[in-house]
């Protein structure tokens, strides 16, 4: 609980502050699906953990992680937003022994947060998400958002402390009406 805390507080303190050991990772950008948003994210060098990438067996052309955190894991991205439109973040994982959460909110330049969301969860110290429940199977969690005034960017960091955990697609899509 308070390893949870500790990391709610590194997330935060890194979402306002530069931190010049986030490095870009090819892992991480296959799978990140390709749309109307550009974010580009990027991994805590500072912590440790392994990445394996594996091959889907019954689709050979799509690509998953295996990512074993043996401390700390961490990624965020940040990507321009528009007011009035709307957005769908959808995340598809496995959790077999981590507790990955994932956090996203809304800037106002680079020092303003303007508001603050869990995925599939709740807001809180620590916050609470049901991505951090054990699934053998993927599960996608999707949400659904819209640029307000005052905003001109979102951010999004997944955090997990020890264990493992995988990740299919990070998709974030701009919703045409």
């Amino acid at each position: 609980m308070i390893k949870i805390k500790i990391i709610l507080v590194f997330i935060v303190a890194s979402l306002l502050t530069s931190c010049e050991n986030m490095i870009k990772s090819d892992e991480i950008d296959n799978v990140i699906s390709k749309n109307d948003i550009d974010i580009d994210l990027k991994i805590d060098a500072d912590n440790e953990y392994q990445i394996q990438e594996l091959l889907e067996t019954e689709n050979r052309d799509i690509y998953y992680l295996k990512i074993d955190v043996d401390d700390e894991f961490s990624i965020r991205g940040k990507a321009d937003i528009e007011i009035g439109k709307k957005y769908k973040l959808s995340v598809t994982l496995k959790n077999i022994s981590a507790n990955p959460v994932i956090v996203y909110s809304f800037w106002k330049g680079h020092k303003t947060s303007t508001r603050n969301y869990t995925l599939a969860g709740k807001n809180g110290n620590p916050p609470k998400s049901i991505t951090q429940d054990i699934y053998s199977e993927w599960a996608t969690f999707d949400e659904y958002f819209e640029g307000q005034e005052g905003e001109d960017s979102f951010m999004i960091a997944l955090i997990s402390s020890n264990g493992t955990f995988y990740i299919k697609e990070i998709f974030i899509e701009e919703i045409k009406e």
